[in-house]
C-alpha cells in the first residue's frame, strides 16, 4: 500500500507548486521589464530629476551632501539588472521543476553539467539581451543614448547575482546533505 502511494506521489506529470511559483516568477520578471522599459523610456529631463530627488532623499537620510548622481545611476542600473537576473532566474528554474517527465537530464545532448548551470546560462543571456535592448530603446528617446558601458554596468549586476545563486545553490545542496546532479 504504501509504496503504491509514493510511487503515486512520483508518477506525477505536473506539479501545482512550481507551476504557481513559475506564474508568479514569470509575472514579475516581465512587470520588472515594463518597469525598467519605463525609466528608459524618461526624457533625459525626467531622468536627470528622477535621480538628483533620489540623490535628495539619500542625502537627507544619511545625513550627506553628495551632489553627483553618476555613481547613483550605476548602482541603479547595476541593481535594476539584478533583480531581473533574480527574477528571471526562479521563472526559469520553477517552470524547468513543472514536470519532472520532461527534464534536461533526459535529453540526449548535454551542453552543461546540470540543470542549475542551464539555468544560470540562459538567465544570463536573458538578462544580457534585454540589457542590450534597453540601451537600443535609449537611441530612440529625446536627449538618451545607448551606452555600451551601461550595458557593462548592468552585466556587472546580473554575473555578481547569478554568482550569489551559485554560492547559495552549493551551500542549500550541502546543508540538506546532498550534491549537484552532474551529468557526463
Amino acid at each position: 500500500m504504501t509504496t503504491r502511494l509514493i510511487d503515486k506521489a512520483h508518477s506525477k506529470e505536473i506539479s501545482i507548486r512550481y507551476s504557481l511559483f513559475a506564474f508568479v516568477f514569470w509575472v514579475l520578471t516581465l512587470a520588472w521589464i515594463a518597469v525598467i522599459f519605463h525609466l528608459s523610456a524618461q526624457t533625459a529631463g525626467e531622468s536627470s530629476n528622477l535621480s538628483q530627488a533620489i540623490l535628495g532623499f539619500f542625502n537627507e537620510v544619511f545625513n550627506t551632501d553628495m551632489t553627483d548622481d553618476g555613481v547613483l545611476r550605476m548602482v541603479s542600473h547595476a541593481s535594476e539588472f539584478a533583480l531581473l537576473t533574480l527574477f528571471a532566474y526562479m521563472a526559469l528554474s520553477s517552470t524547468n521543476k513543472i514536470s519532472n517527465k520532461t527534464s534536461y537530464s533526459e535529453s540526449p545532448v548535454k551542453l552543461m553539467r546540470s540543470d542549475n548551470e542551464m539555468n544560470i546560462i540562459f538567465t544570463l543571456w536573458f538578462a544580457i539581451l534585454n540589457s542590450i535592448f534597453d540601451e537600443y530603446h535609449q537611441l530612440f528617446v529625446p536627449g538618451r543614448d545607448g551606452s555600451i558601458l551601461d550595458v557593462m554596468i548592468d552585466m556587472i549586476g546580473i554575473v555578481v547575482i547569478l554568482i550569489i545563486i551559485r554560492v547559495v545553490f552549493t551551500i542549500y545542496l550541502k546543508t540538506k546533505g546532498r550534491t549537484e546532479v552532474v551529468y557526463t
